[in-house]
């Protein structure tokens, strides 16, 4: 999700401990770590607000002092990173500085990671790293391929549970490094219906894997997901719910053209978004080959004002472009059905 503002958007098995390597990148820990995030994570007030700020660098702290009034306390920052290009030293510095001047103000921060992909360290360009050094994994790891226009950005192949485990040790490092409460896992799963070719079992295992990891840790997780909601058979949505619990998913397209284009398939999709939600799932969804007035109007049908529901947004753009919260075309939220 970090590259490109187009969003590219379980089963627990014994840990097999995997000692990477050590190289240049371990220069992140050499210091001591900062102290653990404090205060008890809760999720913001999707009435109030409903929106979720993400793709978070160092240029927040401009706009918070520029328009204060565009950030309210109990907010998420899904994630925040600053760059690498003054060196890790003034990174760290600036990282520290800035994230000390968000929680003062009562936003929460979170973290940025990569759940399947390793790239070398001197490729890495934010801090916190964007993804486990491929440094810090064994020379034996298994991958499927490397990322699209980035041959050294390489893929774990899920259904190795040594790569896996190799991967979340590495995972680990840099959450102990850098507490946060909430932690936003980037290419966590892509599912057939989008074109995904790993294993769904073995994708929803590493999710809950590094679930249970982030929860020993004290954080709440959300995890990039692409796919088109309404596709997931009763199975794959049900390995899904057990994956992710009562942490959330981040859907970066949440009603696609040719969903929209088909009244059986958006029902579909919306019996499948109840089914996430009622079972204490949050889900983020973006503005994202869909108008945003258009992608509102069906939400409301189908939202519940005790939905863990959020609209990921840019910290560089007004709230609701003005609007009043969940308001699509020029009219308020309708009050949502009684359960039956």
């Amino acid at each position: 999700m970090r590259h490109v503002l187009k969003y590219v958007v379980l089963v627990l098995l014994p840990v097999v401990l995997v000692t990477p390597a050590r190289s240049s990148a371990s220069s992140q820990e050499a210091e001591a770590a900062p102290s653990s995030a404090s205060g008890r994570f809760r999720w913001p007030d999707q009435e109030k607000n409903g929106l979720i700020l993400v793709n978070t660098n160092q240029y927040i702290a401009t706009y918070l002092r520029n328009h204060p009034d565009w950030f309210t306390e109990g907010e998420l920052i899904l994630d925040f990173s600053v760059a690498r290009g003054s060196g890790d030293v003034a990174a760290e510095g600036e990282y520290r500085a800035i994230r000390e001047l968000l929680e003062s103000k009562g936003l929460t921060v979170g973290t940025y990671t990569s759940g399947t992909t390793v790239r070398p360290a001197e490729e890495l360009k934010s801090l916190p790293y964007e993804t486990v050094p491929i440094e810090w994994m064994p020379t034996t790891f298994a991958s499927i391929g490397a990322w699209p226009g980035q041959p050294r950005r390489k893929i774990i192949d899920v259904t190795d549970v040594p790569t896996r485990r190799a991967l979340q040790n590495g995972i680990r490092r840099l959450w102990e490094r850098y507490p946060a409460p909430m932690r936003f896992v980037d290419n966590a799963g892509a599912h057939s219906s989008v074109g995904g070719k790993q294993n769904w079992q073995a994708t929803c295992a590493n999710i809950y894997e590094i679930r249970r990891l982030g929860e020993s840790l004290g954080c709440h997780l959300v995890f990039n997901v692409a796919v088109h909601v309404g596709s997931l058979s009763d199975d794959e949505a049900g390995q899904l719910i057990r994956a992710v619990g009562e942490n959330g998913i981040l859907v970066e397209v949440p009603w696609a053209p040719g969903v929209r284009a088909s009244q059986a398939l958006t029902a579909k999709a919306e019996a499948r978004y109840r089914q996430l939600l009622d079972s204490g799932m949050t889900v983020i969804i973006l503005f994202f080959e869909v108008p945003s007035d258009a992608l509102l109007d069906w939400v409301a049908t189908w939202r519940r004002p005790a939905d863990h529901l959020y609209v990921g947004w840019p910290f560089w753009k007004k709230p609701w472009d003005g609007k009043k919260p969940w308001e699509g075309t020029n009219r308020e939220f309708p009050s949502a059905p009684t359960p039956q």
